[in-house]
């Protein structure tokens, strides 16, 4: 049996083919717009608990103070020639 092609079955082909290439560029974009949301989400509330650990280890540290928190005074010692 010999097949014979038409001008018809390849047009339908052809816009099979371009339908399901816009449906797989559709999801694509549509996935990695969700994703990059996501992705940007954790970025700023990882920054917000970063920036508040910090503000609260600074206020914690602040000052000249040793572990038993009694302040120094720092002294210049100059070199004697």
């Amino acid at each position: 049996m010999i097949m014979v092609a038409t001008i018809g079955g390849v047009l339908r082909t052809i816009l099979w083919i371009f339908i399901i290439s816009g449906i797989i560029q559709f999801l694509v974009r549509f996935t990695a717009k969700y994703a990059v949301q996501k992705v940007n989400e954790e970025v700023k509330n990882n920054q917000r608990a970063q920036s508040q650990s910090q503000g609260a280890s600074r206020k914690q540290t602040s000052g000249n103070k040793t572990p038993d928190s009694e302040y120094v005074d720092f002294v210049e010692i100059k070199d004697q020639e």
